[in-house]
């Protein structure tokens, strides 16, 4: 899902501003440390990420 949402910024911002996806990354790999631990809501199912990948247009 990183990956997808990384996908977006950078399709959005790679003209004007194209260093954005390092402070996304940045702000997600802060989101991911150990205190902020919780439980997850469910995986979206295979067949839904793939097609969200093939929906992809970057």
């Amino acid at each position: 899902m990183l990956l997808l949402a990384n996908a977006g910024v950078v399709a959005a911002t790679h003209e004007v501003a194209p260093e954005t996806w390092r402070r996304f990354a940045a702000y997600m790999l802060g989101a991911f440390r150990a205190e902020h631990a919780h439980q997850l809501p469910d995986a979206p199912r295979n067949d839904q990420i793939i097609r969200s990948l093939a929906n992809l247009k970057i």
